[in-house]
């Protein structure tokens, strides 16, 4: 009896692992045929940011309590990743909110929780036009 029970268990561990990384390809296969090559290249252009210029210093500013904010902004600004979706005549990229979408996303990558949030509040909440 005991035998069947772990045969149970063992058989219900491997559905729902096979289960779990199915929905895991298939959601990252959706996301990859969701953006069209213009928002996935400005992915590619805000990882390269993250990945170079603001990840391997998160600890370092972590450490201190403080980020060189004006110094990030200054880098994603001149790569045209602020105000992505604010109308054209107040500075922005006129573009659609899926490109709001894509970038938020790749914040996602920052590793930790307070540079990313503090993009979003100058970009998404506090931006006036």
């Amino acid at each position: 009896m005991r035998s069947l029970t772990n045969l149970r268990s063992l058989a219900s561990s491997v559905l729902t692992r096979d289960f779990h990384s199915s929905r895991v390809v298939a959601q990252n296969a959706m996301a990859h045929s969701y953006y069209e090559e213009e928002q996935k290249s400005m992915q590619k252009t805000a990882r390269k940011i993250i990945d170079d210029d603001i990840n391997p210093y998160v600890e370092e500013w972590e450490a201190a309590g403080q980020y060189p904010a004006k110094e990030v902004f200054k880098k994603l600004g001149d790569a045209g990743l602020l105000g992505v979706n604010k109308p054209v005549e107040y500075g922005g990229m006129g573009l659609d909110f899926k490109f709001s979408v894509a970038l938020n996303e790749e914040l996602g990558h920052i590793a930790c929780g307070g540079i990313p949030m503090s993009i979003a509040v100058q970009t998404d909440m506090a931006t006036l036009p």
